[in-house]
């Protein structure tokens, strides 16, 4: 009897813990690789310090050098951990909190320390007693900025009586000018204050960033990088009061994260010298003379310095690329410490997977990931090898302009000197011509390749008409006026091959651009890959347009939808949703191509699909069902991102009705929902009202919840210490939670990556 007792109490008790969570897969444009090294006489030689999958940075010296204290994300969220410098100790959590923890810094005397937290819901910086054999809590931290902007970078005076900091309070968010105006990017500035957090004063003002202060032995002047916006950071120092500002770097070097050695050199990380990328250079700032001597054949950044000799920095090897993830995030698909067990909802738990990849790598109910790629990385090897003879018009125009320029003085006899000018200059302007309109049809108005063909086969019709005129009017008069008709001769060599090779590019456009797309699918468990199929793009679709985006698994996990087409192109560009079945292999394309078409999404029972589309001229929200199609916004404004829940009965997308306009060039999106009624749908309701971008909502299974990307919690570093690892289009992206009942609103990512695009799927 009590060892039935005992089974059935195992089997609630156990059984209720090995209950499937949900999933939630989203994308993370973090890096990877990334450990602490240590030396310990002054630079000759380094060894690891940590050595972890998960990524270790932004390391600092305690001033009595026994202690390193560094951020580390091997429990998920970036948290504090300190490691003895001498003996082999293991890295011990330094501060308990289920927020971000990073940036660190200590006092003089080693007593305190400050640093950036997420902990009251954007970055603030705080200040905590160091106690290297304590675990501390965040909840005794104190708050020392507090303030809505963003705050990074914390230093103390060698004082100890005031600390140095950047923010981007003082700014609000810009567009991304000229193409990525959704991508709203911010702006940092140079602020100091007392240790205690009161009497900030404000000592920069930039029109890009100026961060990471540092203080000068004797605290009368600041170090810092500075840059106005597309050029190279440089280093800067200026006084305690912001005053006498002067570049002491060189121009043609990318500069950040100074630090100042007792000698008076400055250690910085480049972005320009060594074999991956990122490198320690040391700058004497009277000279401008660098010092390479501390470069490994790594990425090396942010260093820091004991007056002992000590030195430490965060770096590794770039990652390679791995069968398993290709042509995006070099390494591995999914982040280190996939998945994450997230509790923050309300009787519920999540496991969190980042995917590694700029768009959501969706995921099959048994244990896939799936995504596409492709061969090509730029516009060069989009180009297949025939449309490099479109580069005979440039060198025919040289070769003819050479010509004219020749005649002219070789016949100045016989033609008059500006008749045979006037052949130089009409060869180079034609040449002008078609690239100029060929180029703006292609990259700017973006037309289909069907439009631009036309318009190359006319051009060629119209040149091939005047060479063979020219060359019937060399014939008629090359007996009469042999030296005028050589004039024409001339004309005729020009017109035919400028007509030929316009006319060979307009027949065989389609094929120079390679378009095609291999998607895969990987067993997220034991990194097994399988080849699903091969996609090429309709041929009439410009190139611009034949990129993969919105990737999603149906809720019966039965297809694979894909959206291709322009994600902010105009409502008539081409665009179209595809599905692929997985048992039977097929494909077949669902909507039409007439308008920018995409970002579907299908009820569990597949019979009712959302989508985006421009087709009316605006870009609205449609609903296909029963053979029938509605468009439930029809409205002037940009709609985007619909999502429809697994039932069918409820669906939310995003909206810049009430959105705050930016530089009268965008405007930011917030999420709205609509419900089924009897008639069809009802009034949607605005969930979110935050003013910056929101998006990339997607339903939880049973109903209840919406979790999307938000930029509500602002940054949570420098923007240009994070978006340079990779190309990072826009900075917002935590992950949030929002219950439908009553609209609470629960966080659930804290770190300083790009988290975006979630999709909940049900646990198996």
């Amino acid at each position: 009897m009590k060892k039935i007792t005992l089974l059935i109490f195992n089997f609630i008790i156990f059984g209720s813990l090995s209950q499937a969570q949900d999933k939630v897969f989203y994308s993370s444009f973090r890096p990877q690789g990334w450990n602490i090294y240590l030396s310990k006489d002054d630079g000759k030689n380094f060894s690891k310090f940590t050595q972890h999958e998960s990524l270790d940075y932004d390391a600092k010296i305690s001033p009595d050098g026994k202690w390193v204290v560094f951020t580390s994300e091997r429990m998920g969220r970036p948290q504090l951990y300190v490691k003895s410098i001498h003996g082999d100790s293991i890295p011990r959590l330094l501060v308990k909190s289920n927020s971000m923890q990073d940036q660190v810094d200590f006092s003089p005397d080693g007593k305190e320390i400050v640093f950036v937290s997420t902990h009251g819901g954007n970055s603030d910086i705080y200040k905590l007693p160091f106690k290297h054999s304590d675990t501390l809590d965040i909840n005794d931290a104190i708050n020392l900025t507090n303030d809505q902007g963003g705050d990074f970078r914390p230093k103390f005076s060698n004082d100890g009586k005031s600390i140095a900091f950047s923010s981007d309070r003082a700014h609000p968010t810009v567009p991304l000018k000229p193409r990525l105006v959704f991508a709203l990017q911010r702006t940092g500035d140079i602020y100091v204050m007392n240790a205690d957090g009161s009497e900030t004063k404000r000592l920069t003002s930039s029109e890009n960033w100026e961060g990471s202060p540092v203080w000068s032995k004797d605290d009368q002047e600041i170090i810092y990088y500075s840059a106005k916006r597309g050029e190279n950071f440089k280093l800067f120092k200026m006084s305690e009061t912001g005053e006498n500002a002067e570049q002491i770097s060189p121009d043609n070097y990318s500069c950040i994260s100074p630090l100042q050695k007792p000698d008076g050199e400055i250690l910085f990380t480049s972005f320009k010298d060594g074999p991956n990328g990122y490198s320690i250079l040391e700058l004497n700032p009277k000279t401008q003379e660098l010092d390479s001597t501390l470069v490994r054949q790594m990425n090396m950044l942010n260093v820091d310095y004991h007056d002992s000799g000590i030195m430490v920095y965060h770096g590794g090897e770039t990652p390679q690329p791995e069968p398993t993830n290709l042509n995006d995030f070099y390494g591995d698909l999914l982040v280190k410490n996939s998945p994450t067990l997230i509790s923050d909802l309300p009787n519920k738990t999540l496991s969190m997977y980042g995917v590694r990849r700029s768009f959501a790598a969706p995921a099959t109910p048994d244990g896939k990931i799936i995504y596409g790629v492709s061969d090509v990385k730029g516009f060069q090897d989009g180009i297949a090898p025939l449309a490099y003879l479109v580069l005979l018009l440039p060198i025919l125009a040289i070769i003819w302009l050479a010509v004219g320029i020749y005649k002219s003085i070789e016949k100045r006899k016989y033609i008059a000197f500006w008749k045979h000018l006037i052949f130089s200059v009409a060869a180079v302007i034609i040449v002008l011509f078609i690239i100029k309109t060929t180029d703006d049809q292609l990259f700017f108005n973006i037309m289909p390749l069907n439009a631009i063909k036309s318009f190359l086969i006319i051009v060629a019709a119209v040149l091939l008409a005047l060479g063979l005129l020219a060359y019937f009017i060399y014939i008629k008069r090359k007996k009469a006026e042999k030296s005028i008709a050589s004039l024409y001769k001339l004309y005729a060599f020009m017109f035919i091959p400028y007509a030929l090779v316009v006319l060979y590019a307009g027949i065989f456009l389609s094929s120079f651009f390679n378009t095609e797309k291999d998607f895969y699918a990987v067993d997220y468990d034991n990194n097994e890959i399988e080849h699903l199929f091969n996609f090429r793009p309709d041929g009439d679709f410009n190139p611009q347009f034949s990129n993969i985006i919105d990737t999603k698994v149906t809720p019966d996990g039965n297809y694979l939808q894909f959206s291709v087409g322009g994600f902010r192109r105009s409502p008539q560009a081409k665009g179209g949703v595809y599905r692929y079945h997985f048992e039977n292999k097929s494909l077949e394309r669902v909507t039409d191509l007439e308008s920018n078409t995409g970002f579907a999404d299908y009820s569990e029972d597949n019979k009712v699909m959302v989508f985006r589309s421009g087709r009316t001229g605006n870009m609205d929200i449609y609903v296909e069902e029963n053979g029938t199609t509605t468009n439930i916004t029809n409205s002037p404004d940009k709609e985007a991102f619909p999502v429809i829940s697994y039932d069918g009965n409820m669906i939310a997308y995003c909206s810049d009705v009430n959105g705050l306009d930016k530089d009268g060039v965008v405007k930011t999106m917030d999420i709205y929902i609509t419900e089924r009624t009897g008639n069809g749908w009802g009034e949607p309701k605005q969930l979110t009202t935050y003013p910056g971008q929101e998006g990339h909502a997607h339903f939880s299974p049973d109903g209840e919840w919406l979790i999307y990307s938000s930029e509500e919690f602002g940054i949570n570093d420098e923007q240009p210490l994070v978006q340079p690892y990779i190309f990072s289009p826009q900075m917002y992206g935590e992950i949030t939670a929002i219950r439908l009942a009553d609209g609470e609103k629960f966080r659930l990512t804290h770190n300083k990556w790009e988290d975006g695009a979630p999709l909940w799927i049900k646990g198996n």
